[in-house]
């Protein structure tokens, strides 16, 4: 079993990875857009959202 806890720890550190991620990618599109950067807003904002995709695989994986 302690093969499996090694190995739930490292799922768990890189989901804490993406989370970061997806907050920092988030906080920067709206802060884009509110300084009128909407082009550069936009592409944070899809950049969240893949990063949200990855958190969920490894929330499938994790559980």
């Amino acid at each position: 079993m302690k093969g499996q806890a090694e190995i739930i720890d490292g799922l768990n550190g890189a989901l804490t990875i993406e989370l970061t991620a997806i907050n920092q990618y988030f906080c920067q599109a709206k802060m884009c857009a509110d300084w009128g950067f909407h082009t550069l807003g936009k592409k944070h904002h899809e950049e969240s959202i893949g990063e949200m995709k990855h958190a969920e695989k490894l929330i499938e994986r994790i559980l």
